[in-house]
């Protein structure tokens, strides 16, 4: 018997039609949603036609109307205005009804060469299958599977997206004989939510990232040394070395080769200091040719040796610039933070300051490890018998 015998869409009194209606949406009221009720609307048009003509008598013989229209061409002429997909499958996937849209879309000629086939006609095997277990799942379980993003590739290579619902298709006595699916191309909502999603990345990019040399800003890396230092404080053996680093006579650059060599420079250092240091580490612009480094789980004992890593680093070439080759030192002042216990951002920030100047203060091109006063190692020690 076939799908159409058994489910006898066109053929059956009006009233079936509304109990058969009334026990989908009974079973599933929600997950039909937009979707079923599309393809009921579009139903109800054939049948209410189809009532009219078979119920209402001919006001001259007392006789049924002849009928004006063929039920399957109605079905069709319904189906092909609506722009999504709507399609009838069997219990093998192979499609019964089809709209154009849905030809269109699978890239068949027409309507007709849909029939009888399944997915594996039109699409590559992987993708194919996987609408199939899909199907087959909706089938097996009587589930239905509403507003799945499917994607498939066009022939010029282009992804289109759609917005797949598939539901039971029973019969009079509630067996499973097949599948109804609609569909909706949604490939202009991606790239929408694409390019969207993209114009927030940029705006949050831009919002926390120096624009001159893509370096965290200011208040990043500082947000960044907070939660290092929380870190620090909830697992008690990690270890933060703090890095304050200013390029020596910057000034004089930029004097000599005006501003945009400047620019230049501080680009280059920039991507030097990044390529220097782990990528678990954080480099910021601090502010002007002064770049803050924060170098999460080292060692006190390294921290002076890692330091001066980082400044080799920096230096060990000319700068090329569009004035030719700048040869640059730099300055820095470093800072171990399990070594002066327990300190406030702003503490840190002034100590491994003060290193910094006496690394200057010292003839530049040289790192200065901040250490503790004696006050204050007495400080941590008082605290530290405290807790």
């Amino acid at each position: 018997m076939t799908l159409l015998a058994q489910f006898d869409v066109f053929g059956t009194p009006f009233s079936s039609k509304w109990e058969l209606t009334a026990r989908l949406l009974a079973q599933h009221p929600v997950q039909i949603l937009w979707a079923a009720f599309l393809l009921l609307l579009c139903i109800s048009a054939c049948v209410g036609a189809l009532a009219h003509r078979r119920f209402s008598k001919n006001k001259q013989t007392g006789q049924l109307a002849e009928p004006l229209v063929d039920e399957l061409t109605m079905f069709r002429a319904v189906a092909a205005s609506v722009p999504d997909f709507i399609y009838v499958k069997d219990t093998q996937s192979r499609f019964l009804l089809a709209n154009r849209s849905t030809a269109e879309a699978m890239g068949a000629k027409s309507v007709s060469d849909l029939l009888g086939k399944t997915d594996l006609d039109f699409y590559p095997r992987e993708l194919a299958e996987g609408f199939l277990a899909d199907e087959q799942k909706v089938i097996r379980t009587g589930q239905p599977l509403v507003s799945r993003d499917e994607v498939t590739r066009e022939i010029a290579g282009e992804m289109r997206y759609t917005l797949s619902t598939k539901v039971p298709l029973r019969d009079a006595a509630g067996e499973i004989i097949g599948i109804i699916g609609i569909g909706r191309d949604i490939t202009a909502l991606k790239h929408t939510e694409t390019a969207l999603k993209e114009a927030q990345e940029k705006l949050q990019f831009k919002a926390s990232h120096d624009a001159l040399t893509t370096l965290l800003n200011r208040e990043a890396v500082l947000e960044m040394l907070e939660r290092e230092l929380a870190r620090g404080d909830r697992e008690k053996g990690s270890t933060t070395v703090v890095l304050l680093a200013d390029v020596d006579y910057f000034k004089n650059i930029n004097d000599a080769h005006g501003h945009q060599v400047g620019d230049e420079v501080l680009h280059a250092i920039a991507d030097r200091l990044v390529g220097a240091v782990r990528v678990y580490d954080y480099v910021g612009r601090y502010g002007g040719e002064e770049f803050l480094v924060i170098l999460a789980g080292c060692h006190e004992m390294e921290a002076l040796t890692r330091a001066d890593q980082i400044r080799e680093a920096v230096t060990a070439a000319p700068i090329p610039t569009v004035q030719g080759p700048i040869a640059i030192t730099i300055s820095l002042g470093v800072l171990s933070v399990r070594e002066w216990g327990p300190l406030v951002p702003e503490e840190i920030l002034r100590e491994v300051d003060n290193a910094l100047y006496e690394a200057k203060r010292d003839g530049r091109n040289r790192c200065k490890l901040a250490l503790p006063t004696v006050a204050s190692r007495l400080q941590e020690s008082a605290t530290n018998a405290h807790s």
